[in-house]
């Protein structure tokens, strides 16, 4: 015989051994027995009219292939797992196939995130078995580290965390980590968010007249879909030569809440806004300081733990605008300027600087001793953020006291806000 056909016979036959050797197949049944692990496609490719699995682990792919395979018959001995790699092709609830009531079937599940925990439910009375799948809202099953004990205790603190809550609908770990960094428990810098909100209110008025001298009180109530904020701010306008300044302190109360947080706080500070005039045009400048404190329970940072911080901000706005002459008692002023905001908390911080540009017009006229002022602002920055404000008032001449009434909307980084504002004042 040829020797080169000798040799393929002997190959030929040593392959076969060795796929017997692999799965074998005795009168017709399979015996899958003692793969750890076994890949599933090796065991639905075997041709034979039924299959014994026994003491095999076997490796599916896509779970839909195991519930769509159908050979003649499949007895489950026992030792005998399924390993999953793709949480994604199994559901909760789902029969099993194959498989009648056995509780010697294990499973196990790659790629599954640590909020699940997958298992295999024999049902005693039809001999089923269902794919359980439990989501973990226990954290402290999930986290390896302080974080699961800190979140258990916010819950046992108050159920009603808006964090928690969105946790425990979330689907998988990013999600997870995506609503603890948008909350002010693992991310304080959120609670400045409503005292730059109620700094951007202030940045955008306080534009006084050059007669407006003397002592004044302002409170505002400032709204959106995030904050409630009750004001008062408390100031005196006066001159040197040319120079009007104005010296102010401000009280604020205010709620925020958005998706994710809710809590209240309280902030003071004080302002000194100062104009310059040369013939029309105008240097304006205002700078201020507030400390801020929250009702915001736990804080985790950097694996500590702190309750109800305290934060500070600082401001700035820097303006050069022009006064064009009067026209029946009308007077507008274009406007430029830069805003510096400075927000600091639990050692974080950050620096917002934009530019923005605006129209200021007035007009105002006395009759029956009585002055009467209107005046509306518009104001747009780099940021698209904008300002629209309009302003009714007035003065008794003689008694040299008067009022004045505010409403106006603001975009800010956070959405859009309204304001309304009553101001009493009585000039020296």
């Amino acid at each position: 015989m040829n020797k080169y056909l000798i040799c393929f016979l002997l190959a030929f036959s040593c392959m076969n051994v060795y796929a017997a050797d692999l799965i074998n197949v005795v009168a017709g049944i399979a015996q899958v027995t003692d793969f750890h692990p076994i890949n599933f496609d090796v065991v639905s490719s075997t041709v034979a009219d039924g299959f014994f699995i026994s003491n095999s682990v076997i490796v599916i792919d896509d779970f839909s292939n195991w519930q769509n395979w159908n050979p003649g018959s499949v007895t489950i001995g026992s030792g005998v797992g399924l390993s999953i790699t793709d949480m994604n092709t199994i559901t909760n609830g789902e029969k099993v196939k194959h498989i009648l009531g056995s509780d010697s079937v294990t499973l196990s599940t790659d790629n599954v995130d640590r909020l699940y925990n997958v298992k295999l439910i024999p049902d005693a009375l039809n001999y089923n078995v269902y794919i359980n799948i439990v989501r973990e809202t226990n954290y402290e099953n999930v986290f390896d580290d302080s974080r699961g004990k800190f979140l258990e205790n916010i819950r046992l603190n108050n159920p009603n965390d808006k964090m928690l809550l969105a946790m425990d609908n979330a689907k998988s770990m990013a999600e997870i980590n995506s609503i603890m960094d948008s909350s002010y428990h693992f991310n304080p810098m959120i609670l400045m968010n409503p005292v730059k909100t109620i700094n951007r209110a202030s940045i955008n008025d306080m534009f006084f007249d050059r007669d407006d001298i003397g002592l004044g009180i302002n409170v505002d109530y400032i709204m959106s879909d995030k904050i409630d904020n009750f004001g008062t701010h408390i100031y005196m306008n006066n001159k040197y030569r040319d120079l009007y300044f104005n010296i102010g302190v401000n009280l604020n109360r205010f709620l925020y809440k958005d998706a994710f947080n809710e809590f209240d706080g309280f902030f003071y500070g004080v302002d000194l806004h100062a104009r310059q005039y040369l013939n029309n045009v105008w240097l304006d400048g205002l700078l201020a300081l507030n400390r801020a404190t929250f009702n915001a329970g736990n804080i985790y940072i950097n694996g500590d733990v702190s309750n109800n911080p305290s934060g500070i901000s600082e401001y700035a706005r820097f303006n050069i605008g022009y006064d064009y002459g009067k026209i029946s008692d009308f007077v507008f002023s274009p406007f430029v300027g830069t805003i510096v905001q400075k927000s600091e908390i639990m050692g974080l911080s950050d620096v917002n600087i934009n530019l923005y540009t605006g129209l200021i017009g007035k007009y105002g006229f006395i009759t029956d001793g009585i002055k009467y002022e209107y005046s509306a602002t518009v104001a747009t920055d780099e940021e698209a953020c904008w300002n629209i404000g309009a302003n009714i008032g007035f003065l008794s001449v003689v008694d040299k006291a008067g009022a004045s009434m505010e409403i106006a909307t603001f975009k800010d980084e956070f959405g859009t806000n309204y304001k309304f504002a009553i101001n009493a004042k009585m000039e020296f």
